[in-house]
């Protein structure tokens, strides 16, 4: 399993994994949400994906329907990485990622943090 981060929908400001943050930055919680207008916290993002007690791309594959009866979580979350890195995103929608614990969903994909949740400057030595 890869590590996975965005940029929040919110704030512009990247999804940081916890203890990799910028110094003196502290931890952010964060949410997701999903056009149904639920939603789950994530006070300490480990970088999986998982906000609360769900999976991004499960909820990405969710909220599309691209599967049938009786698909386990595991298939799910394999449909839900290959839509978010397909090119073609005509139909889709997309979860949220906030800091904001008050937000109306929007259909924008949330932005990639290319640094997977790392602070640009982190060292690996520190």
């Amino acid at each position: 399993m890869g590590c996975f981060s965005w940029i929040a929908q919110d704030t512009n400001e990247p999804i940081y994994m916890e203890g990799y943050q910028k110094p003196g930055y502290a931890q952010r919680t964060y949410y997701m949400w999903d056009n149904n207008g639920n939603s789950w916290k994530e006070p300490e993002y480990e970088g999986y994906g998982m906000f609360g007690s769900k999976d991004y791309y499960i909820l990405l594959a969710e909220m599309n329907k691209t599967y049938g009866e009786g698909v386990t979580d595991d298939e799910k979350r394999n449909e839900g990485i290959n839509i978010e890195f397909s090119s073609n995103h005509d139909g889709i929608v997309f979860p949220n990622l906030t800091e904001t614990s008050i937000w109306k969903w929007k259909n924008k994909q949330p932005l990639r943090h290319n640094n997977q949740g790392r602070y640009e400057g982190f060292d690996d030595e520190w």
